[in-house]
């Protein structure tokens, strides 16, 4: 009976603390963000603790078919969030390969964290996206105009020639 009473302590205490975690409210400025292969995109965000105990921030996770680069989120956001705090800057940067072929790509970024620094729950989960259009491409001339510019120079060397010689025969009569 003393084992059962145990069970239904532990499990009561789970429980509450269960109920007792605030997640972290986590928002972005604006997604999708749209861009075009071969650049970066920089995703910004506000994280706000509702709560009334601090939520500590030790991590994330991501899901992403594009390179996420989260050196952002470690540099620019608090250790910890006290109650009703908030925290808004750059978080992630999302690398775009230039072979990327143009299409929306999404993922999603967790924020790790809970009560002390050991914990790393999800305390925050956030879908994003982003919007790939094609590189941009150099101009280049089509062939027929580059003949054109070609002859033309020639023509213009050749009128100048011509002129030269037609005012040394003159010059000589």
């Amino acid at each position: 009976m003393k084992s059962k009473t145990s069970v239904v302590v532990f499990v009561a205490l789970l429980m509450a603390r269960a109920a007792g975690a605030t997640p972290v409210t986590f928002t972005f400025d604006s997604t999708p963000l749209t861009t075009p292969a071969g650049t970066d995109v920089t995703f910004t965000a506000t994280l706000t603790n509702p709560g009334a105990a601090s939520e500590f921030l030790n991590g994330d996770s991501f899901t992403s078919a594009l390179v996420v680069d989260d050196s952002p989120f470690f540099l620019n956001f608090p250790l910890f969030l006290p109650p009703a705090g908030s925290a808004h800057a750059p978080i992630f940067i999302v690398r775009v390969p230039s072979t990327t072929l143009p299409g929306l790509y999404a993922g999603v970024f967790d924020i790790l964290g809970g009560a002390d620094p050991a914990t790393f729950d999800v305390i925050g989960s956030q879908p994003f996206a982003v919007n790939v259009t094609a590189a941009p491409t150099a101009t280049v001339p089509e062939p027929a105009t580059l003949t054109l510019v070609a002859l033309g120079s020639l023509a213009a060397r050749s009128v100048r020639t011509w002129r030269k010689v037609g005012r040394a025969v003159s010059r000589s009569m």
